[in-house]
């Protein structure tokens, strides 16, 4: 009898214990804000990578990647540099207009920088 006494309470603090944590897990969930959108305003600063290529006369393709995401978008590319920009070139994104990311060169913003 003393046995099944200290077997039913084991049993009983386990599924309290198990009940307490799950509780914690969901009130945690409800907390995290959820949000896949991408805010371009948050892409000024980044870098990224030509995919189709642009001038200062034409609109092009560039491939970000998302911090924190682990996600990569493409997006609408222009630029005021007198430089033709081809696949794989990496820009540095400085401004967004109307959903389009105007970018410099690379070596741009390393010269800037030096």
């Amino acid at each position: 009898m003393n046995l099944f006494i200290v077997a039913l309470i084991a049993v009983t603090l386990g599924i309290c214990c198990g009940a307490i944590i799950i509780l914690l897990i969901v009130i945690q969930r409800r907390r995290k804000k959820v949000d896949s959108m991408v805010s371009t305003n948050n892409l000024i600063g980044l870098y990224g990578t030509v995919e189709v290529p642009f001038n200062n006369t034409c609109k092009g393709k560039i491939r970000v990647n998302i911090p924190g995401q682990g996600s990569t978008v493409d997006f609408v590319a222009c630029t005021d540099d007198s430089k033709s920009f081809q696949p794989g070139d990496r820009v540095f994104i400085v401004q967004v207009k109307k959903n389009q990311l105007w970018v410099i060169s690379e070596e741009s913003m390393n010269n800037s920088q030096s």
